[in-house]
């Protein structure tokens, strides 16, 4: 029982010391959605697609699919699960890791280390349907996850509404804090708009990829 509590005190503990080090108050995140950069519908959904012709027949499409999802996962170090290999498609959800934070913690003066983490994690669907000479992409269900903000800001979400919440909140923030704080809050603020951009550019680096696989390079 001593052991149990001594390890909750000392989870609670570092529970504090990370809230610390974010040093993050945020606020009410009601307010407009601005511009945003992955285009959705009305009901807030993001979906990427298109067609591309090929001189390929479908099975060295589809290989070449296959070998472009592999590609993928080891450029970025993504995940994938729920594969689905079938005859005229094959489909993923895929998660990629963007961008690069540290948390350090310190406890009473010692330097307790380190740790390497993801600024964000962007999840979505994946899915090419192939047919002779031509194929079809389309990424949808986009979902994001960032780092944490104290209070009403959410760090998960429908990767448009997670931004704009996380920047009404922010701005809120900025609005109230004192005049010696605001530049700091200012930077915290530009520091989510820029996750939010390189978000949307590893998207896209995937999108450029799906209409450009299914060329066979002689790079070896």
């Amino acid at each position: 029982m001593r052991k149990f509590v001594s390890s909750l005190l000392l989870t609670l503990f570092l529970q504090n010391v990370i809230a610390q080090n974010l040093n993050h108050v945020a606020f009410d995140t009601n307010g407009p959605m601005g511009e945003c950069l992955f285009p959705h519908d009305e009901n807030g959904n993001i979906t990427f697609s298109g067609i591309v012709e090929s001189p390929y027949c479908s099975d060295t499409i589809m290989g070449l699919a296959k070998e472009f999802i592999y590609d993928i996962t080891k450029r970025y170090d993504a995940k994938t699960k729920n594969n689905l290999e079938g005859i005229t498609k094959v489909a993923c959800d895929m998660e990629l890791k963007v961008g690069k934070n540290y948390l350090s913690l310190n406890i009473g003066g010692i330097d307790i280390g380190t740790w390497e983490r993801a600024a964000s994690t962007i999840r979505f669907n994946l899915m090419i349907e192939v047919r002779n000479h031509k194929y079809r992409y389309t990424l949808s269900d986009f979902y994001t996850e960032r780092r944490r903000i104290h209070g009403a800001a959410k760090e998960q979400g429908p990767s448009n509404m997670i931004h704009w919440q996380r920047v009404n909140s922010l701005t809120k923030e900025i609005n109230s804090a004192r005049k010696s704080e605001k530049q700091e809050k200012q930077d915290q603020l530009e520091l989510e708009k820029a996750q939010y951009q390189a978000e949307f550019n590893a998207v896209s680096d995937v999108i450029n990829g799906l209409k450009n696989f299914a060329e066979i390079k002689d790079d070896f």
